[in-house]
């Protein structure tokens, strides 16, 4: 080897790794922007273990075989497990993939000597080890708490099947992030496919499902998984614990998803390619410049209602423009009115209108509160972090008119979702609307505010949009199934119960559901579900002024120093 040259690094001396040595550091890379990452984190280690132990204690942890001993969470933890081995593999890969590809960092990437496997590949192993985590960490709170018994002759045939839906998912997951138009389309897309089909896998249902929703559970690789995962850890199945059936199904759709993700990597590359060949080509007609805007302006100090109104118009064009707000505040919950009431009620007629009605109202609170709650907090925090709010602080735009125009946009979008969920779930189920609609609408305002205070009191004490994210989205789904939303009339233990009432989303769902349940008549508001809801509306007020007006204070406070120090320079 020739010696290395003055002034050299020895990394620069150093030779080139091999392959395996490439993966690994492509894979270690990854595992740090994954640890940055809240969202992924709490959704594929934190989630199914919340959801182990609301469901263990919805359902009870009784002793099904006495001389045995199993127990019902021995049959509630492959579930789960599951659940956290399609978040870490197909919803990291659908968004990480998404995310870069569209910041420019995927055509960086394929400028500099990593090969393009490697790249995909670090990716693939760190959502696969990260799967594989998460089924560590919920079996042994299982066998910890739970007393979930292992079958030791069988793991080896657990970890292969895992390892294999990780990689299938994980192909998936690119194909998504390869086909969506952006990325606020790839986290719709990754989440909007995961959580339905929650439902139709025997994750989230102790019921029967009616025999049509079964067979198309049966067409995704998620409820094969499930199944695969919920024999190897059932007493009562004679097996090995490997069971190549699900597994071919599994391995069909990775090899699918794989064909896809190839295509979209592909046709982004030859796009790319034409684009060169476009700017490099001198005959290309030059681009045309803009004319003058033509809009007048105003003149004078604009009207507290033309700000409020102007904030409002922004917040909305915001919202609209990512494709994730208006799928989980609007589209979502009016595709759960669709599913809900079948999943819950079977193919009883009676008894789904009743749950359907119930459901219609539930659902229509859940979407006020992503909106209020999730979208609306977590736009102000990319503000933020991108240094609009202090550029806006810097303008004679007041602050109120900022929060006041994204509140107000809040209520617009929440009456949307309230339109889109009973315009389908009257005509489909028969849901009715009572004369005692205003005393909803009254509710719903209420909620909407409140929720947005406490959103906003969430941005101002996290840092991070992604860390807003997570605790926002990450509490209301939380809390929705032990809300009566996602889980409708049940009777929980009492602990569970009183929490649940401690929070304000159980009392915004029991407060919209009586006033619009079928017989309602008249004005029916409960004082007291409405004053939970306002007292955590206020504190959350108070938070955010406290918070955001010592942000602004320091911030002038920054500024003023600066002029200082300026005229002092001057001077000298």
């Amino acid at each position: 080897m020739s010696p290395a040259l003055p002034g050299a690094s020895p990394r620069a001396s150093a030779e080139r790794p091999g392959a395996l040595g490439l993966l690994g550091r492509q894979t270690s890379h990854e595992l740090v922007g994954l640890s940055r990452t809240p969202v992924v984190l709490f959704f594929a280690l934190a989630f199914p273990v919340v959801f182990y132990v609301i469901l263990s204690a919805f359902v009870g942890n009784e002793t099904i075989d006495f001389r045995s001993g199993i127990r019902v969470s021995q049959f509630l933890a492959p579930a789960f497990a599951s659940f956290g081995v399609a978040m870490a593999t197909f919803a990291f890969l659908a968004i990480g993939f998404a995310e870069i590809r569209f910041n420019g960092v995927l055509k960086r990437l394929t400028g500099t000597p990593l090969p393009g496997w490697v790249m995909l590949g670090g990716r693939v192993l760190a959502g696969t080890l990260l799967a594989l985590v998460a089924v560590a960490i919920l079996v042994a709170i299982g066998v910890l708490a739970y007393d979930l018994q292992m079958f030791w002759q069988r793991m080896p045939a657990v970890l292969v099947t895992v390892v294999v839906a990780s990689m299938s998912f994980s192909a998936l997951g690119l194909a998504v992030a390869a086909l969506a138009p952006s990325a606020q389309a790839a986290i719709a897309m990754a989440n909007g496919i995961v959580i339905p089909l929650a439902f139709l896998s025997d994750m989230f249902v102790v019921a029967e499902l009616p025999d049509w929703l079964a067979t198309i559970g049966w067409l995704f690789p998620l409820k094969h998984l499930v199944n695969a995962l919920g024999d190897a850890f059932s007493p009562f199945v004679d097996t090995s614990g490997l069971f190549l059936d699900h597994l071919a199904v599994i391995v069909a759709w990775g090899v699918a998803g794989a064909l896809l993700a190839l295509w979209g990597i592909r046709r982004d590359a030859a796009r790319a390619e034409g684009g060169r060949r476009a700017a490099a080509d001198p005959g290309a007609p030059a681009p045309v410049a803009a004319g003058p805007d033509q809009r007048p302006r105003r003149s004078g100090r604009p009207s507290a209602v033309a700000l409020v109104t102007d904030q409002l118009r922004h917040a909305n064009s915001v919202q609209w423009r990512d494709w994730s707000s208006p799928f989980f505040g609007i589209a979502f919950p009016a595709l759960f009115v669709l599913l809900l009431p079948t999943v819950l009620a079977g193919d009883d007629p009676d008894f789904r209108l009743e749950v359907a009605q119930t459901v219609a109202a539930s659902m229509t609170i859940y979407g006020a509160a992503v909106v209020s709650y999730v979208n609306m907090p977590q736009g102000l925090a990319e503000a933020r972090d991108q240094g609009v709010l202090k550029r806006w602080a810097g303008t004679p735009l007041p602050t109120w008119a900022i929060f006041g125009g994204r509140a107000v946009s809040s209520v617009y979008l929440s009456l949307l979702a309230w339109v889109a969920v009973y315009v389908l779930a009257v005509p489909v189920y028969g849901v009715t609307i009572p004369s005692s609609w205003p005393s909803a609408l009254v509710v719903l305002l209420v909620t909407v505010v409140s929720f947005a205070a406490l959103g906003m009191a969430v941005v101002s004490l996290v840092h991070g949009a992604q860390s807003a994210l997570a605790v926002c989205l990450g509490s209301v789904i939380t809390l929705s199934f032990f809300s009566d939303i996602f889980i409708v009339g049940a009777d929980f233990p009492p602990w569970l119960d009183v929490v649940s009432y401690v929070f304000p989303l159980r009392h915004a769902v029991n407060a919209f559901t009586d006033a619009m349940a079928a017989d309602a008549s008249g004005w029916v508001l409960d004082a007291g579900h409405l004053a939970v809801i306002v007292l955590w509306g206020v504190a959350g007020l108070v938070v955010t002024l406290w918070r955001f007006t010592g942000t602004a204070g320091s911030a002038r406070a920054g500024r003023a120093a600066d002029r200082r120090d300026a005229s002092v320079s001057a001077s000298a």
